[in-house]
């Protein structure tokens, strides 16, 4: 027997309202995101209209180098010197890779190589395999043959490069004691495949204004139009000194050797000397040649004159005795050196001159100047000096030693 089922369908007008309202909602909101849609799309450049929405892959560094440690570099060779390539990378800024430490490197960048020995290679890109860089048409190149990479003119042997600095200190300083102070000094070197000029100077002038109140006959102050005690400026100097020195160096077949002439003049009025001149020819050898440390030798003989200032008639005081001119054939022996520190932060040199008389070891001369260099940017520098000068043959009264510590700001180029 069957068991009927009953189907029952109700209507209700509440449950209509609602159902039409849900779909009117729905249907609202789709209309609405197309009509976003289609409105967005008509402000939108199509991708065939212009060029400029597509977007290029960042291109690839044009050098890629291997070390011997299997380490790679990406970057760009932007100079090849002194047995280093210099590479510019954009994480690491410039690298000075030592030409001995790569494996490999490729690099697709057009550049012109000099050799040691003059001979120039223009290649369109370059390609350096295990300490040799590959010709196409010759026999491969060993790096250490390398001398620059696009070269200057002066160093294919045409003309000269120009280099030098200028540096100052100056101190004014008022008060009961007034100073006025001045310092100065110059170096440029023209420089060749085949010689080197060199020139320096330096000048100091240091004066001192002092307050004296003044006092009439009774020992009572001398006042002025203001009622205040009137005061006598007396300004007395206390250092005048300049020099100049100049050097020519002509570099023979092995160019770390060189024969030169160096002359010098200079005077100190509180030394007494009114004039000394040096002149002599010289051996020289380049010690240390690399891009962060030189070092030069020079060994010669120089012939020394010197004029005193004439103070007056002798007496038991030193100071004022005359001291006689004299002049001697002495050995010259003089070192010039210089060296990077901390990538090039920090420039350390030193410049000795020794002039050592046979004749009387004890008048021998000597002068040293060591001093820290400070590049800042644009070419400009500051820097700190100490110097010690030795005069063995000073004049009578004086001081045969002389110690300075300056501090300086100038412009290289």
């Amino acid at each position: 027997m069957g068991v009927p089922i009953h189907y029952c369908l109700a209507y209700s007008p509440a449950y209509k309202n609602t159902r039409l309202k849900a779909m009117t909602m729905t249907t609202l909101r789709i209309h609405a995101i197309l009509f976003l849609g289609l409105l967005s799309g008509l402000f939108q450049t199509p991708a065939w209209a212009s060029d400029d929405t597509v977007v290029s892959p960042p291109e690839s560094p044009p050098a890629r180098i291997v070390l011997v440690d299997q380490s790679v570099i990406w970057g760009e060779v932007i100079d090849i010197r002194e047995g280093e390539v210099v590479v510019e990378t954009q994480w690491l800024g410039e690298v000075s890779i030592d030409l001995t430490a790569i494996m490999l490197l490729e690099s697709d960048q057009e550049i012109e190589l000099l050799t040691k020995d003059q001979n120039k290679f223009a290649l369109s890109s370059l390609q350096v395999v295990e300490g040799e860089v590959v010709l196409e048409d010759e026999e491969n190149l060993a790096v250490d043959e390398l001398y620059v990479a696009n070269p200057e003119e002066w160093e294919e042997g045409h003309g000269y490069s120009l280099e030098g600095r200028v540096t100052s200190a100056v101190e004014f300083l008022r008060g009961n004691t007034s100073t006025d102070q001045f310092n100065a000094d110059f170096e440029t070197i023209l420089r060749s495949q085949r010689d080197r000029i060199t020139v320096r100077g330096d000048y100091a002038e240091t004066s001192a204004v002092v307050l004296s109140p003044e006092y009439d006959e009774m020992g009572e102050p001398v006042l002025d139009a203001n009622g205040d005690q009137a005061v006598t400026k007396d300004s007395t100097p206390t250092i005048d000194n300049w020099a100049i020195v100049g050097k020519y160096d002509y570099f023979l077949s092995n160019s770390q050797n060189y024969l030169g002439v160096n002359l010098g003049v200079n005077a100190d009025r509180f030394a007494d000397i009114e004039r000394r001149a040096y002149i002599g020819p010289y051996f020289g050898r380049k010690l240390f040649v690399d891009k962060t440390y030189q070092l030069d030798a020079e060994l010669g003989l120089s012939y020394v004159e010197t004029d005193f200032i004439e103070r007056g008639s002798s007496g038991d005081d030193p100071a004022a005795r005359n001291a006689s001119d004299n002049y001697f054939t002495g050995i010259n022996l003089n070192f010039t050196g210089e060296t990077e520190l901390f990538d090039g932060a920090l420039n350390l040199y030193l410049r000795q001159t020794n002039i050592l008389n046979v004749s009387d070891m004890e008048k021998s001369i000597y002068r040293t100047t060591f001093g820290l260099r400070f590049p800042l940017l644009l070419g400009l520098e500051v820097a700190a000096e100490a110097s010690a000068d030795y005069d063995g043959g000073a004049a009578p009264g004086k001081e045969k030693l002389d110690e300075a510590v300056k501090f300086r700001i100038g412009y290289n180029w």
